[in-house]
């Protein structure tokens, strides 16, 4: 059976699809909404998994979208939301179930294995890659209303092929599914029956369906949608207050305002995605050796997801941590980076995240709590919702009473999209507006998307 993951963590992603593929499942990823819809139109998916934080994309919205669509296909919903009104309303909005993570492999192996018995639609079954359909009950064949005649090993290669729609499937692997053979030296039979397919599949005037990948195997329709975690480009500027607040050097220690339980809960939210893709591996590691091997890459992923559950708990931490500074004071902007960096030390030390500093070394910034929190907040943000090694450039200009900090940030990897500002903070930046507002200052959205400034009173 067909699975498609909605999810725009990729790691995450990854180590789902492996384990489920271990069950017997065929998974393809959509980081995003407009994947999800591309997807669905690619081929038929018995089962979509939708994690609700999908990049900008409301994931209840979607849910609704996809009803209204008339799209019937089982949803079940992955969230790190665990109220009930939260069940009740993802359930009322077309959900067939609803996980909360960090979750067990096994309990979601096994409600996906009841959604999947509870909602058995013969429609769904039908196998579908463009306008191909493949009935496996009644081993029919046809391409838009042309129907095709197949022999028995034909019908089979193609179900195989239809079955892993949109991937690149090796020769090998083919006439070890096929033909229960694994050969010392290659063989052409399966490049002989796959020529057989293309006469009867790809008629003169159809858009060609059966792929030759040079080198590798074959692959039946378009290329399906690769896992990147790729941001949107939502327009920050429209989520923040749009009032010019006053900069005032001069304030009072009272006005230290805790975070709000909002940004508490959102960054404990970003902290269940680490911990799910952790408890995951290790239920794979625990399942039988037939199960999927995973490789050195998949070990690195582990130890970097790690290293960001103990930041974010960490940043948690340290965001509740009760400090107060005495009115008026100023501290070294050098200094106070490092002590907000020291909760973030596993990253930085693993490379994971790389700060720079483009200011003078005498800029001097206010002493204020709320601005060590606001810096801890930004940082927890952007390590807890991208899963990339992560640079992160700080700079400053000094104005006439005034001071701009700067903090721009980008992923290591070059030809990675980097997520944007709205991607990251969504909803958060309000309220990372208002730490900023009670001590006098403001926060502007900046060009490129993947910035933002901190304007604070200077000396």
């Amino acid at each position: 059976m067909a699975i498609l993951l909605a999810d725009d963590d990729a790691q995450l992603a990854t180590f789902l699809s492996k384990s489920l593929e271990s069950e017997g499942y065929s998974v393809h990823t959509a980081p995003d909404e407009a994947a999800v819809f591309s997807e669905l139109k690619r081929q038929n998916y018995q089962l979509i998994i939708l994690d609700l934080n999908l990049g900008n994309t409301d994931g209840l919205k979607l849910l609704e979208e996809l009803r209204t669509h008339g799209i019937g296909t089982p949803v079940m919903v992955l969230s790190a939301r665990d109220r009930v009104a939260d069940r009740i309303q993802s359930l009322n909005s077309g959900a067939d179930d609803y996980v909360t993570k960090p979750f067990s492999f096994q309990e979601l192996a096994a409600r996906v294995k009841a959604v999947l018995r509870r909602k058995a639609d013969p429609a769904l079954n039908i196998l579908r890659v463009e306008d191909l359909e493949l009935d496996p009950v009644l081993r029919r064949v046809q391409r838009g209303a042309r129907e095709i005649k197949l022999s028995p090993k034909e019908f089979d290669l193609l179900h195989l092929m239809m079955r892993r729609g949109g991937e690149v499937i090796g020769r090998q692997d083919l006439l070890r599914e096929c033909w229960g053979a694994e050969p010392e030296t290659d063989s052409n039979l399966v490049d002989v029956y796959v020529n057989y397919l293309r006469k009867k599949v790809d008629g003169p005037e159809e858009p060609k369906l059966i792929q030759t990948v040079r080198g590798t195997g074959y692959r039946l329709g378009r290329q399906a949608n690769v896992q990147n975690g790729a941001g949107g480009s939502g327009n920050v500027a429209q989520v923040l207050a749009p009032e010019t607040y006053p900069i005032s050097p001069t304030v009072a220690a009272e006005t230290f305002r805790p975070p709000t339980n909002a940004l508490i809960h959102s960054i404990a939210h970003d902290l269940a995605q680490p911990l799910t893709t952790v408890r995951c591996f290790l239920e794979m590691q625990g399942l039988p050796k037939s199960k999927p091997v995973l490789n050195n890459a998949d070990l690195n992923t582990i130890e970097q997801q790690a290293d960001r559950a103990i930041a974010i708990s960490k940043a948690i931490s340290a965001l509740v941590r009760d400090v107060h500074y005495g009115a008026g004071e100023t501290i070294d902007a050098d200094a106070l980076l490092n002590e907000v960096l020291a909760d973030f030390a596993t990253l930085t030390h693993n490379k994971l995240l790389i700060v720079r500093r483009e200011w003078q070394e005498t800029l001097r910034v206010t002493s204020s709590a709320n601005l060590r929190q606001a810096l801890i907040f930004l940082i927890c943000k952007l390590v807890g919702r991208i899963t990339q090694p992560l640079e992160l450039t700080f700079g400053a200009e000094v104005g006439s009473g005034s001071v701009a900090i700067t903090a721009g940030w980008s992923v290591a990897e070059a030809d990675a999209q980097c997520p944007d500002a709205q991607s990251v903070f969504g909803k958060d930046l309000a309220a990372l507006q208002q730490l900023l507002i009670d001590i006098g200052g403001q926060m502007k959205a900046l060009e490129p998307k993947c910035m933002l400034s901190l304007l604070l009173a200077a000396d």
